[in-house]
């Protein structure tokens, strides 16, 4: 069991920890919740639970603490502030573009968070609907409102 949850830990850490860092806009709390993944994975293994799909399980595990914890937070998770004086106006107001979408990603559900953030980290229509267990078919249509709502509600800010 041992080496199978060390190769496990090492061959998903960054994919799940890209995901929760995506989600949470925060590394700290990133790590907490992959920490939180990977206990709970060790305790099925522990208990000898059969897991079908590892990878979409620990993904599915990452994305639901995630929502859980932003839920507890109720916070709207601002990026860094532009400090730097010696930055130019391009760079600032890329900044200020990237802080505005992030703070529209945060305020979706967590099932349409799910899928943009899933969809940000290249994963395949396929495999979205695997991980989110929603129909193949639905995805595309679903991803598409969403887009169309944040590049609506980008443009009006």
């Amino acid at each position: 069991m041992n080496s199978e949850f060390e190769l496990t830990y090492r061959s998903n850490y960054q994919q799940l920890f890209r995901i929760a860092a995506k989600m949470l806009r925060d590394t700290d709390a990133a790590r907490d919740i992959i920490h939180d993944v990977f206990m709970a994975y060790y305790f099925v293994l522990n208990d000898k639970k059969v897991i079908k799909d590892t990878k979409n399980w620990l993904i599915r595990c990452t994305i639901n603490k995630g929502a859980d914890f932003l839920r507890k937070n109720k916070r709207i998770i601002l990026d860094e502030t532009v400090t730097n004086q010696d930055k130019t106006s391009q760079i600032i107001d890329s900044q200020i573009d990237l802080m505005s979408l992030s703070n529209l990603i945060a305020k979706l559900d967590g099932k349409d968070q799910s899928l943009v953030v899933l969809y940000s980290e290249g994963y395949s229509y396929k495999e979205i609907a695997e991980i989110t267990n929603i129909n193949f078919n639905s995805v595309g249509k679903t991803l598409s409102r969403i887009l169309e709502k944040l590049r609506r509600d980008y443009e009006t800010l």
